[in-house]
Formats: structure tokens, C-alpha cells, sequence
């Protein structure tokens, strides 16, 4: 087994014993022709069920949380998504929702600034992803 193949098992097994259940939604945007300002967001396939570990942003002096909480592009209230790097949150002008729980839960929303993807020998291992709790989408 090479290095990756190690972390990618080594983060399943932390996801199965500390994991949460997630539910991913992808839209795309749809344009009104007859009003400028008016989107529609219209859900792309299948809702996708997987599983990731959560935690709450602490802002640990010298991390990127902290650097992102003192310019206000974090909340203290935002959370952070340890997922399997195969997962894809950003796609061009596509918006995702992310349901924490299952059959229900709250929902959360992706944070553009901070997402981090970690590879090993050139293959996602797994992303750091930072959430905020939102209403629905649509």
C-alpha cells in the first residue's frame, strides 16, 4: 500500500468511528429572462450521501481559521467538514447544500475563502471545507 492509500483508509476508519451523515445538494442557477436580478436555483442529480467529520471553528492562534475570523470571513458560529477528497463543493456557478444528519437536519452552506484540499503523492486524500448554517436554498 503506498502513503495515500494509508491516509485515505486511515481517514474512512476516523470517518466511521467519529462521523456524522451528510446529505450534499448540488443546483445550478437558472436566469429570468424578465427580471435582471432573478435567480432560480434548479437541483443537479441526485442528492449524494456520504458521511464526514465536524467540527467547530476554534480559530487556533496561527492557523487559517484564526487569519479568516480576524478579516470576518468566518463566524464563530461556522463549522469545518473533514470529508473524503473525492467530494467536490466548488463547480463553477453551481451552489451546494449540505445536510448534517439523517433523515433530517440543519442545513449548511459552503464558504468560498479557506476550503482546503490535502494530497498525497497527487491524489486527494481528503478537504477541509468550511460551513455555515443557512435556510434552505431553494
Amino acid at each position: 500500500m503506498g502513503v495515500n492509500a494509508n491516509l485515505i483508509a486511515g481517514l474512512n476508519r476516523t470517518i466511521v468511528l467519529a462521523g456524522t451523515q451528510l446529505r450534499v445538494r448540488y443546483y445550478d442557477p437558472v436566469f429570468d429572462p424578465v427580471y435582471d436580478e432573478s435567480i432560480d436555483l434548479l437541483q443537479s442529480g441526485n442528492n449524494l450521501w456520504t458521511s464526514g467529520v465536524v467540527f467547530p471553528v476554534r480559530g487556533t492562534e496561527g492557523s487559517n481559521e484564526s487569519v479568516l475570523l480576524a478579516q470576518g470571513k468566518l463566524l464563530d458560529s461556522d463549522k469545518i467538514l473533514f470529508v473524503n477528497g473525492s467530494l467536490t463543493f466548488t463547480s463553477g456557478t453551481q451552489a451546494v447544500d449540505i445536510q448534517l444528519g439523517s433523515p433530517t437536519g440543519e442545513l449548511y452552506t459552503t464558504i468560498p475563502e479557506g476550503g482546503i484540499m490535502y494530497e498525497a503523492e497527487g491524489i486527494p486524500v481528503y478537504k477541509k471545507v468550511f460551513i455555515r448554517r443557512t435556510g434552505s436554498l431553494i
